[in-house]
């Protein structure tokens, strides 16, 4: 059988709950379309990752929160992305003080921040632990990447052809993660891209914006990610910061 990755759905949900509430709407979150990209093997077997947060309409930049998360898999993650049914149970999870939400977004054993708190470096990490999991505790001191280039995305674009959107002004990160997503019902998203390096565009193919087709609510999300590999109960576990921006409003023509 095959298994699907279940943070893309995680990631883009999560957007709607922030997103939502912060237009104060009353409908409840729709449900996104599980699209991934292509995606190649890392070897890590956890992720626990705290990401600050902003929304950009038109001019304005609102900042929001964190989004904090941890898991740990059964089998090495894709992409930081583990399979569904592969997560395992770590008793407790623990930041700066903030006791996580387990079994958040009604995933089992997927521990999440519900208080979407705002922290800052170093992010004190303490797991009680499990049989399959281990209880140990690790302090990050990476810092959160910054972005502030966000200006040079169009308000507009014409989805019959291939776009590319200049990448600029931004820092303190090794991997970037991007798409576009509907803003209303039926959801629909493009194919989630994780890019590593320091890419100087984002780059979006026409037949993956069809995906989409021409809307006039459209939004991109760009994530970026600090990775930080430390080997934990003999596997590598990744310790991430990340800075993630919600452009809005974008029409697609």
């Amino acid at each position: 059988m095959k298994t699907k990755s279940i943070i893309p759905l995680i990631i883009i949900t999560s957007f709607f709950l922030i997103f939502n509430s912060c237009k104060k709407k009353d409908n409840s979150s729709p449900e996104p379309n599980n699209i991934t990209a292509p995606v190649t093997q890392t070897g890590n077997y956890a992720v626990f990752g705290s990401r600050k947060q902003a929304i950009i309409t038109s001019t304005l930049v609102s900042s929001f929160g964190n989004f904090s998360t941890a898991y740990a898999s059964n089998a090495a993650l894709i992409n930081n992305s583990p399979t569904a049914g592969s997560l395992q149970d770590m008793g407790s999870v623990n930041l700066n003080g903030t006791l996580f939400q387990k079994n958040a977004y009604s995933v089992s054993n997927f521990f999440g921040d519900s208080t979407s708190s705002t922290y800052n470096t170093p992010l004190n990490w303490i797991i009680l632990g499990t049989t399959a999991v281990p209880g140990f505790s690790f302090s990050n001191t990476n810092p959160y990447p910054v972005y502030t280039g966000y200006t040079a995305i169009a308000d507009s674009f014409v989805v019959s052809g291939n776009i590319s959107i200049p990448l600029t002004n931004y820092s303190g990160s090794d991997e970037i993660e991007t798409y576009f997503v509907t803003s209303t019902n039926p959801v629909a998203n493009t194919s989630i891209q994780n890019i590593t390096g320091s890419p100087t565009s984002l780059n979006f193919t026409s037949t993956d914006l069809g995906i989409i087709g021409v809307n006039t609510n459209v939004s991109l999300v760009i994530n970026f990610y600090k990775n930080n590999i430390q080997t934990i109960n003999g596997k590598s576990y990744n310790f991430r910061t990340g800075y993630g921006i919600i452009k809005s409003n974008i029409k697609f023509k």
